[in-house]
């Protein structure tokens, strides 16, 4: 039933959303590497008390979706456009930014190349030094200029750094008390996810369109925030977890969308539209299944630290999200290992 009012709600896929695949699915792993172990949680658990924690929602008072849930969630869509959202509502990226992704993700670009378009913008430049400056990941003295990031950190993390600084402020809001504490946790989980599905996404995916998937995977939670914030407190909304569900699946459509418009590389593109697609699971590409796991354990991450999870808990393997046991649990180590260069001052 829920699964039949979300399609009602959200629709089928635009398939102008997606761009031609270029890569054929892995064959998923054999039965034997789904056995769950102490402490495995589903899938919709974690979700489920990781958007409870970011848009600030008590435990469920119902089991099932309300009228004025249904109300309420209708008009979140109708806020963004409906069916075809509006861009003029989605997330925005600097406009010096947006003209840097193409050469971020092109082989054809190079470092001094990718330096000289960075530096043209004196704003960015500065943000991407004081990002480089202030991390507790990066070893080594003060830089002083983008060129001296490039030989801290390297062409590949010069690419992270820029996309971080981009999008700090797409997750970090500060509109008023609720976005702000969205937005601090919104920003763990972007870090871990995009770590997640660069591992996961191994060895065949690309490291850094894996790695961006991750971090833009929950940009459109904010702008989902602003609108629920308009009816907290509607007696008739019981915080069932179909509700919280459709949520978190209007801003990954969101997230789609603005993806879109900012020109990110097809793979990225058709990885966040199986993750937005309810009735497909993330589970076509290689990348599609890597960061709908990603996203996941980067949830339940930032749920442990939170004292929302035990700490030996693990994301539960099953058949269909396409990705065994062992490798969940590996991820999830991984991410417990020092990052070698995040930003995140």
């Amino acid at each position: 039933m829920i699964g039949r009012f979300l399609r009602t709600l959200f629709g089928r896929r635009d398939p102008s959303v997606l761009p031609t695949r270029t890569r054929r699915p892995r064959p998923l792993v054999a039965d034997a590497d789904f056995d769950a172990p102490p402490g495995a949680l589903t899938a919709e658990d974690i979700e489920d008390r990781f958007f409870r924690l970011v848009y600030g929602f008590p435990a469920a008072r119902s089991s099932s979706l309300s009228a004025d849930e249904q109300a309420v969630l209708r008009h979140v869509r109708d806020a963004f456009g409906g069916d075809r959202i509006d861009i003029a509502t989605l997330p925005r990226l600097p406009a010096a930014v947006q003209a840097l992704i193409g050469p971020l993700h092109s082989a054809r670009t190079d470092s001094l190349a990718l330096v000289r378009r960075i530096e043209a913008d004196p704003t960015l430049a500065d943000d991407v030094v004081h990002a480089v400056n202030h991390s507790p990941h990066v070893a080594g003295g003060h830089v002083r200029d983008v060129s001296g990031v490039l030989g801290r950190v390297g062409y590949h993390g010069l690419q992270r750094v820029v996309m971080q600084v981009a999008m700090r402020p797409v997750l970090r809001r500060d509109t008023g008390p609720a976005s702000r504490a969205a937005g601090e946790r919104l920003w763990e989980q972007a870090g871990r996810s995009a770590r997640a599905s660069a591992f996961l996404a191994q060895p065949d995916g690309d490291p850094f369109e894996s790695w961006l998937a991750g971090l833009v995977s929950q940009t459109g939670v904010q702008p989902v925030l602003v609108e629920l914030e308009k009816w907290r407190g509607l007696s008739g909304v019981g915080y069932s977890q179909a509700f919280v569900a459709a949520a978190g699946l209007q801003a990954e459509r969101i997230a789609l969308h603005a993806a879109r418009q900012w020109g990110l590389p097809p793979r990225v593109l058709q990885a966040l539209a199986e993750r937005a697609d309810p009735a497909d699971g993330g589970l076509r590409t290689p990348l599609g299944r890597a960061l709908l796991a990603a996203s996941r354990i980067a949830m339940l991450d930032v749920l442990i630290e939170h004292g929302l999870a035990e700490p030996g808990s693990v994301l539960k393997a099953t058949p269909s999200q396409g990705i065994g046991q062992a490798r969940l649990i590996a991820c999830r180590s991984q991410l417990r290992r020092p990052m070698a260069v995040v930003a995140e001052s």
